[in-house]
């Protein structure tokens, strides 16, 4: 009988479960697609009894595989998105639909606290944006105080889960760095943060290292889905932090690049790291005593599913959806005729934060294909993270590697169109499932299967098994040149809608 570890992630749009061994293998993916409600108004919603549903759904069926295998689960290693806010009552159930992470109802009591913005940096090494958790919490406390004041705790999604499997809430510290309330240098929160919103401490959850063990099985979710009960539950650290181990990042000179719904693009370093001019972030690492600086872009593989869905209606099975648009990319030459797109759907991230920047196709006429303007939302992710990646440079040593992730990787030529716009090889791994990747590692050292996080590393990623993308000379030109063009049009386009 052999021993199983089971994986979690809540993304933006569905959760996944994957089932691997104890050598890091992958023997199965369990998927559910749970997607948000998205209002024309800037709110972004989901409630959260469709993520407990899914949840003990998915772990059912991974039970029964492991029991087909005759296979034991000795943990389950849970990761997820960052910033969501769900206010839990004194018996953990939800007050309220979740409000997601890309939500803009809090941009104007962003805009209100502006003046605060460089104290908040200062102690968290984040903006103060609507993206993270405090806003949201302070929201719930002018436009709904009875619920505010009914409100145990404000909890994250992974948080939720941690309390569905063991009836104990926690958040992990890389959880906490991503709510504009915890303190980067003492690794607590902030009294005085908690002040600037105008919270109460007591709503917060506890504090724990990422890849703890925090807490076990209950004998309830055990009969519901027939797991046994007491497995160790790991909380593996945030979704893009556990996404960034499992693509490698384990020193200081690799910058790697999570590309899903958004895209980040983060570089380890020994101690905080803040840019005077707050353009990246500063978070906690999903290694114990680590931080990563990170580029975030709001809309990425998001767009690409976008302009699929309005200008590619098709009736054939999954497997296929996208190949009909990825072969209209391939035949747009680079620079997509003349076609630009700033990805920009839910306003600018880094290094613009500009949250009332919209996304815009620019250059169309007459002789406009839909291939170009397929291959110009690739670009237009592909240089703006470009323009991030060259910000991280300057925030550290070399840097000699550059690891790529996320659903849209799996189309070669974007990875390619990522390496000559960078300018630099490209290395893709071909297992794609980096953040599950990074949630086993984080379980894997935390019950004693691996030593170190390098040893767990190497365990479950194969190095010869990748693919290097060498930039193409003649399109590193036009894609330098395409970067400064855009550059000067959002700078035109800012100005005239100011």
């Amino acid at each position: 009988m052999g021993k199983v570890l089971l994986s979690v992630d809540k993304g933006t749009t569905n959760i996944r479960c994957v089932v691997f061994d104890t050598a890091g293998r992958i023997l199965s993916i369990f998927r559910r697609d749970n997607a948000p409600t998205y209002y024309p108004d800037g709110r972004v919603e989901q409630d959260p009894k469709t993520w407990e549903e899914s949840l003990m759904s998915l772990l059912s069926e991974a039970a029964r595989f492991a029991n087909s295998q005759d296979d034991d689960v000795c943990s389950i290693s849970l990761t997820g998105q960052r910033s969501t806010v769900i206010p839990l009552n004194g018996q953990g159930a939800p007050l309220h639909p979740a409000i997601m992470w890309q939500d803009t109802r809090t941009d104007e009591i962003c805009s209100d606290l502006k003046k605060l913005e460089s104290v908040v940096f200062r102690k968290t090494g984040m903006r103060m944006t609507s993206v993270f958790s405090a806003p949201k919490m302070k929201w719930f406390k002018d436009h709904l105080p009875d619920l505010y004041n009914k409100t145990w705790k404000m909890a994250g999604i992974q948080d939720y889960f941690i309390l569905l499997l063991t009836g104990t809430l926690v958040t992990d510290r890389s959880l906490a760095s991503r709510t504009n309330l915890y303190d980067l240098e003492t690794g607590t929160w902030s009294d005085e943060l908690i002040a600037v919103f105008g919270l109460d401490r007591h709503i917060l959850c506890d504090i724990v290292e990422p890849g703890a063990v925090v807490g076990y099985l209950t004998q309830q979710v055990a009969s519901i889905t027939g797991l046994p009960s007491g497995i160790p539950i790991v909380s593996a650290g945030g979704d893009q932090q556990c996404g960034a181990l499992g693509l490698g990042l384990l020193n200081t000179k690799t910058v790697v690049a999570n590309i899903g719904t958004g895209a980040y693009a983060n570089r380890l370093s020994e101690k905080p790291v803040y840019d005077p001019k707050m353009r990246l972030y500063c978070n906690v690492s999903a290694i114990p005593g680590k931080f990563i600086t990170e580029a975030q872009m709001l809309t990425a593989g998001v767009v690409y599913k976008w302009f699929h869905e309005e200008f590619y209606p098709s009736e054939l099975q999954q497997s296929d959806l996208f190949a009909e648009i990825n072969a209209e990319v391939k035949t747009s030459p680079p620079a997509a005729n003349g076609v630009i797109l700033l990805p920009h759907f839910r306003g600018a991230a880094s290094p613009y934060w500009n949250p009332n920047a919209k996304g815009h196709f620019c250059n169309l006429d007459l002789s406009t294909k839909r291939g170009d303007m397929a291959r110009a939302v690739l670009e237009g992710i592909s240089l703006d993270l470009a323009e991030n990646v060259s910000l991280l440079r300057k925030v550290g040593s070399t840097v000699s590697t550059i690891h790529v992730s996320g659903g849209l990787t799996n189309f070669d030529e974007f990875v390619q169109i990522i390496a000559d716009c960078l300018g630099q090889p490209v290395i893709k791994n071909h297992d794609c499932e980096a953040t599950a990747i990074g949630a086993w590692i984080s379980a894997a050292v935390a019950i004693g299967i691996c030593g170190t996080y390098d040893e767990a590393y190497s365990a479950a990623v194969n190095s010869s098994d990748s693919q290097t993308f060498w930039p193409i000379p003649e399109r590193q030109v036009i894609y330098a040149l395409l970067r400064q063009k855009r550059k000067k049009l959002y700078r035109a386009l800012t100005k005239k809608m100011a």
